[in-house]
Order: structure tokens, then C-alpha cells, then sequence
């Protein structure tokens, strides 16, 4: 499976949604940097109190995907990060990141995977030198915040990429919003979301609707290296991302949606 998630200008928290999914998951999972505009997560990161290895990065798994070497595995580039998460951190600088240009190679590497795979594509538009990873992705996570300006903008940018996505795909695209708030508005905040969405040019791609608990002091606790299923376990943050990933695997036929999840958004 590969999950690719993004944002529109000023949306929160892509890259810490991207790893508290991916903890959350329900089995072994790789979390993925490849944000055009440089990464961070290696200097977040500090698992047993150790700061990550200045690499391997995704620019050495995109070198090596192009290479098709016999012996090539993701798994050789990903950095054990808790008991069922690894990442593969991104390149630090953006000017690093541009000289790639093809991605293709990694999004075809991610989908032979053996494990779940999280990509954090940054910044999703229509110019986004990502556009052809998110195209190959099961499912395309739009994080956003839920204030009016930006649920409007999510709102636009969800129709626009509809249509990139399926001129790429060749197929519909399957769009997923996620919304970071407060637990107490949540399930306000999504419904409102939902309204906003119907009767757009993006309604017939959107499969559903999701939050993320803002939850400082848990992120800080995930990015220390706690593990998922201890006490950090009962976060709001990492809750709210065992529900939107029981949405994500009810539409990626990994397991059947449960009540609670249909409550965090569900699907429409």
C-alpha cells in the first residue's frame, strides 16, 4: 500500500501527519520524506536520544531505484525508528531535492514494498515536481487546517488535482482531506468540511473525511521515539490516527471500517 499525503499553502503538520499515521498503523510501516522544499525529519528525530544518520535519504533510494539493481530492497535504506515504524528521511535542502527530476523510479519501488509505505509529498499542486508520485499512490491525503480560508482552499485545490491526478492515473483519483483540529471540534469540523465539498467538482473523488487531534505534547513524545503502543498510545493525537487509518484501510481493503472511524469522518 502507498498512502501519499500533501498540503495547500499554510497547511499544517504534513510531515508529522505523515509519521503519526504511519506509527499508528495497524503493521510494519515506512514513513517517507520527499517534501520538494527539503526535509527535517532527521533533525526531528531523536529515537533513544540519537539523532538519525545523515543517511541514507530518499535521494539514495531514488539513485538506487534507477539503477534496478538485482539485489535492490527499500528496506535496505529505511532507518529503524520505533518497534513497527522506519523512515526514510529527505534530502535537508530543496536545491538537492530539485535535481532529481524524474521521481517515478521511487513511486515504483514504494509499491513493491513489503511494508505499508507513508509519503509526505509536501506541497501538492499542479506544478509539484510529486504530482507523478501522488498519481501512483492508493490514496492521496490532503491535510488542511479548519478555519474557513483554508477549508475553501482545500476545497478548490481538492478539484484541481482530481483532474492532474486522472490525466496521470488514467484512472479516478481517490482523495482523502484530513483535517488538523482540536478533538473537541473534530467531528464539527469535518461535517462542516463535508458540507463545503458537496456539490463540487471534487465531491465525486473525495472518499471520505478524517481529522488529526493538534496535540502538541504527543508529537514532541512521537518524535522522542515513544513507542506507539505504550502510553503514547492513548494521545488524542495518536487516537484520532488509529481512526483515519481505519478509514484508509477500510479503502484500501486492509480492514473493514469500524464504527469509531466512521465517527472521525468516515467515508460518504
Amino acid at each position: 500500500m502507498l498512502v501519499a499525503i500533501g498540503g495547500d499553502k499554510g497547511s499544517p503538520g504534513v510531515t508529522t501527519a505523515t509519521l503519526a499515521l504511519a506509527s499508528a498503523w495497524v503493521g510494519p510501516a515506512i514513513a517517507v520524506e520527499a517534501d520538494p522544499a527539503g526535509g527535517d525529519l532527521a533533525i526531528r528525530l531523536r529515537s533513544d536520544g540519537s539523532a538519525l544518520p545523515e543517511g541514507p535519504t530518499v535521494l539514495s533510494v531514488v539513485t538506487a531505484a534507477r539503477a534496478k539493481r538485482d539485489d535492490y530492497s527499500v528496506r535496505a535504506y529505511v532507518h529503524a525508528f520505533n518497534a513497527t515504524t522506519g523512515v526514510i528521511p529527505g534530502a535537508m535542502y530543496a536545491e538537492q531535492m530539485v535535481n532529481v527530476g524524474d521521481w517515478t523510479p521511487l513511486a515504483e519501488a514504494l509499491r513493491q514494498c513489503q511494508s505499508d509505505v507513508f509519503l509526505d509529498v509536501g506541497h501538492l499542486h499542479s506544478a509539484s515536481p510529486m504530482l507523478s508520485l501522488a498519481a501512483r499512490a492508493d490514496l492521496v491525503i490532503a491535510v488542511a487546517r479548519p478555519d474557513l480560508t483554508s477549508v475553501v482552499r482545500l476545497r478548490d485545490r481538492l478539484a484541481r488535482l482530481a483532474l492532474d491526478l486522472a490525466q496521470l492515473r488514467g484512472a479516478a483519483p481517490r482523495l482523502l482531506p484530513v483535517l488538523v483540529t482540536t478533538s473537541r471540534h473534530g467531528s464539527a469540523d469535518v461535517a462542516d468540511l463535508r458540507r463545503i465539498i458537496e456539490d463540487t467538482p471534487a465531491k465525486p473523488f473525495v472518499v471520505g473525511c478524517g481529522f488529526l487531534a493538534h496535540d502538541a505534547s504527543a508529537v514532541r513524545r512521537l518524535q522522542s521515539g515513544d513507542e506507539p503502543a505504550g502510553r503514547l498510545s492513548r494521545t488524542d493525537l495518536m487516537r484520532t490516527a488509529r481512526q483515519v487509518n481505519e478509514i484508509i484501510g477500510s479503502l484500501v481493503g486492509l480492514a473493514p471500517a469500524t464504527d469509531s472511524a466512521l465517527t472521525a469522518g468516515g467515508q460518504q
